[in-house]
């Protein structure tokens, strides 16, 4: 039987479901009507009410352009409608992409992207790369119709962590085996996922197939985590079958060369806003990262206590944490040696504390940890499971004492507590975890 949570949780669930289906319908009915402004106020009022930007992307914009080129298909919609409808999304994408970049840039592996030769819709594939550019993976994005010899030299060149091949229009599954095969060749340590209506059902035995941006993560996640894959016999079996036709289809919209050229201008537009959010991302993170602890500086910190210590906010605790002794270790093993230990001990700190807590480095040998919503005692547990991690995952050993304070209506006022705490931590002998009120 059903969880009484899973049970009280479907009603939010249903609410939400419907909420993301009128969204749809409205974000449709602004597409069908080429209204740009209205397809932002539907994202604004979707962000508004907590839905992620992946979801949106998903649950709202990929079901309407859906509806879209299935209208074009009836003949209801001419191909400029559908290539409007398209430039209308591509914007909206990169308002998206600015909410959902919250990781560093190019901070995790590399992830290559590509629509295999024939597919010219790539809408979707950019909404998952820009999902995962966001989270921090490097994004090799190659677009639509790619040669399998391009993708051949260029998986060869770059060696990608994982390999994504678009496939949503049935046209020549022969191009799809063909480029999973160049993949395998090419690849030290082939990872492949697929995506798109169109993949053979023979090959979802073999591939992870992603049916939209919200299940992308995992799926990468999941593939970095098990080994490299072999060729799928399926694939074989594809370019034995059926016989391969004797061009490839034309691409959607040809015949309509105004419409197409609008298409290429939006989406070089949308690349070029990209590349200034992507400036920006850089020039924040330099401002607010700390170089030598590899992590957020304190005027990173003063900003997030700010917010945290405003009157109304949730409450919370503050660590201050001091690494004992620690002028010894410049004056002994020398200033190098000094920046590597307190890279390290960053580094354990972030890994040690919870999800959503915020951890910097404020200067010299000190650090800072804000935990949203915790009260006293679970905040001395993490202390202790902070200070009891450097200590064991550190060599040479090194010790740290910590401050602990609630988070009050004042951030000098809460940082002052927690320094008076760490001052009694060091007096008491160091190594150990003092906490005020």
């Amino acid at each position: 039987m059903p969880s009484r949570k899973a049970a009280s949780e479907r009603p939010a669930r249903r609410a939400s479901d419907a909420a993301s289906a009128a969204l749809a319908r409205r974000y449709g009915d602004a597409l069908r009507a080429g209204d740009s402004a209205m397809a932002a106020q539907v994202t604004d009022e979707a962000l508004a009410i907590g839905t992620s930007p992946a979801a949106i992307q998903a649950l709202i914009i990929a079901p309407a352009m859906e509806r879209i080129g299935d209208l074009w298909q009836q003949g209801a919609v001419s191909v400029a409608d559908e290539h409007l409808a398209t430039a209308i999304s591509s914007g909206v994408l990169v308002r998206l992409f600015d909410a959902l970049s919250v990781a560093r840039a190019r901070s995790r592996e590399s992830v290559l992207l590509a629509e295999v030769a024939g597919q010219h819709h790539v809408l979707g594939l950019r909404m998952v790369a820009d999902v995962l550019e966001g989270a921090g993976f490097d994004v090799l994005f190659l677009g639509a119709d790619v040669p399998v010899g391009a993708l051949r030299s260029f998986v060869s060149e770059h060696q990608p962590a994982v390999t994504g091949l678009g496939f949503g229009i049935d046209t020549d599954v022969h191009s799809l085996a063909e480029a999973i095969i160049a993949v395998h060749d090419a690849s030290a340590e082939p990872r492949l996922m697929l995506g798109g209506h169109a993949v053979p059902a023979s090959l979802r035995e073999c591939y992870p197939v992603v049916a939209s941006s919200l299940e992308v993560l995992s799926a990468v996640e999941l593939l970095l985590g098990g080994p490299p894959q072999q060729v799928c016999p399926a694939v074989a079996a594809l370019l034995r079958g059926a016989a391969r036709p004797a061009r490839p289809p034309p691409a959607p919209g040809t015949g309509d060369a105004v419409a197409e050229r609008l298409a290429e201008v939006v989406e070089e537009s949308a690349e070029v806003a990209r590349s200034y959010i992507r400036q920006k991302q850089v020039l924040s993170d330099l401002a607010l990262r700390d170089p030598v602890a590899d992590m957020p500086n304190r005027r990173a910190f003063d900003d997030r206590i700010g917010l945290l210590t405003a009157p109304g906010s949730e409450a919370g605790a503050l660590l201050m944490i001091d690494v004992d002794e620690f002028k010894q270790v410049n004056d002994t093993r020398g200033h190098d040696a000094g920046d590597q230990l307190l890279r390290r001990v960053g580094k354990v700190i972030t890994q040690t504390i919870r999800p959503g807590d915020f951890a910097a480095r404020i200067g010299g040998d000190e650090f800072a940890a804000i935990l949203p919503g915790a009260p006293l005692g679970n905040a001395r547990e993490v202390a202790d499971r902070v200070r009891e991690a450097i200590a064991a995952r550190i060599a040479p050993a090194v010790t740290v004492s910590i401050g602990v304070a609630l988070l009050a209506d004042d951030a000098r006022a809460t940082m002052l507590a927690a320094d008076g705490a760490l001052y009694e931590a060091k007096v008491a002998g160091r190594n150990r975890v003092a906490a005020t009120l």
